[in-house]
């Protein structure tokens, strides 16, 4: 909730409305105000915006009429989101991070200025602004606990609220992967401790074998996972191997449980597989497995210049040399290599096939070889959405380019 420090020798300010509570640092963060002095000659709103303590920009702006009276308006959004960082930090644990990271926290001091005469701070707020993108059509999206969202919900900006102390992901949390593969997934905490993991051995039946939990500290908002088998044996104690049918994973703390992720393992045909590893709509990253024939193409931008075929060696014009090797015409000095991936995924649902359009537009994606995370761009520009209804099932294909570009040898 906003808070408000109102210096009492000078109640000139009132602040009339802000940004609600997980507000989207990629929408505008309007900040509204009034004065008792805004009819003055030569007035102007002040807003200063600070970031860890620092101040980023002041803000003057003159009072904006309106039938109800003049007020001070300012969107804090283009200075907040530059502050956003890239906190997709994979490792061997099954905690991988725990940061704020998915946010940034800020104070917006509002004061005024009157002839030239700045008196600054006259009301304050802090106020955090989170990395996710609201829906086109909030009203059609379903809360955790399968309720529809009202219309009013997208207008302010409440959508991440409804995935607090819950894992932020609207994938299908029945999931197929290989033994050994990682995943990742990413949890909204709000709450500052309690918290308890818990694992359930499956069995092909889907009857439970071993039920295993332990304590866990969540230090930040935003906590990323890595669910691979071996570090939920290490976490837990379990015995999960190759020939396990599956596992569910899922947090508590107290009478409160997350949705279940189910996990089960398969064995894929033995074509090179990929995961791409996303920052989805929501702030969260995901993990999305391409396991049938993914092919691979190189694009090469040649630069060179021409010359003459005939040159002047020894006193002599020719085109050969002591190796009978002829003149170049054209010399290519650098090569550049791109490489690009054409990714077949196996049959995913309706519900997955809707959420990879966050895969397309996301802004940070990475593929996983050998250990290694290497930023990609998806090439893809179009994309269509399908219905189990009408479409029966389908894959989910992709063009990306890697982000890594290699030269041939200079001459």
């Amino acid at each position: 909730m906003e808070i408000f420090k109102l210096k009492l020798d000078k109640l000139a300010i009132t602040v009339t409305s802000s940004p609600a509570p997980y507000s989207s640092m990629h929408d505008n963060l309007w900040f509204v105000s009034s004065s008792t002095n805004s009819g003055t000659t030569n007035f102007k709103f002040v807003y200063d915006v600070y970031v860890n303590g620092t101040q980023i920009v002041r803000s003057k702006v003159f009072p904006s009429p309106s039938a109800e009276g003049s007020y001070g308006v300012f969107n804090a959004s283009p200075m907040v989101r530059s502050f956003v960082t890239n906190y997709f930090e994979p490792s061997g644990t099954l905690l991988v991070t725990s940061n704020n990271d998915i946010k940034v926290d800020y104070q917006v001091r509002i004061g005024e200025e009157v002839s030239g005469v700045v008196t600054t701070n006259l009301a304050s707020g802090a106020y955090s602004s989170y990395n996710y993108v609201p829906p086109l059509f909030a009203d059609i999206f379903l809360t955790k606990n399968n309720t529809p969202l009202v219309l009013s919900d997208y207008y302010n900006n409440l959508l991440l609220e409804n995935f607090t102390d819950d894992f932020i992901t609207e994938r299908d949390l029945n999931v197929t992967l290989e033994y050994g593969d990682e995943f990742f997934i990413s949890f909204l905490r709000i709450a500052t401790s309690g918290y308890s993991a818990w694992v359930e051995v499956l069995n092909g039946d889907n009857s439970i074998l071993q039920t295993a939990s332990g304590s866990i500290t969540l230090g930040g908002e935003f906590n990323m996972f890595n669910l691979q088998a071996a570090h939920i044996n290490a976490f837990f104690g379990t015995t999960i191997g190759e020939n396990t049918y599956g596992y569910n994973f899922y947090l508590k703390r107290g009478g409160a449980t997350t949705r279940v992720i189910k996990l089960v393992q398969k064995c894929y045909p033995k074509y090179q597989q990929f995961n791409l590893n996303f920052l989805n709509r929501l702030g969260g990253y995901d993990t999305m497995k391409f396991a049938l024939v993914n092919r691979r193409s190189s694009e090469y931008q040649r630069a060179s210049y021409r010359r003459a075929d005939w040159q002047l060696s020894g006193g002599t014009m020719t085109n050969i040399d002591a190796y009978n090797r002829y003149n170049e015409t054209t010399f290519n000095y650098a090569i550049q290599h791109k490489d690009k991936y054409h990714l077949i995924s196996d049959w995913v649902s309706g519900q997955d096939y809707e959420w990879l359009s966050q895969l397309v537009s996301s802004p940070i994606v990475y593929m996983e070889v050998l250990g290694a995370y290497f930023p990609v761009t998806i090439s893809t520009t179009n994309y269509e959405f399908k219905l189990e209804s009408a479409d029966n099932l389908f894959n989910f294909e992709i063009e990306i380019e890697v982000g890594k570009y290699l030269t041939s040898q200079f001459r």
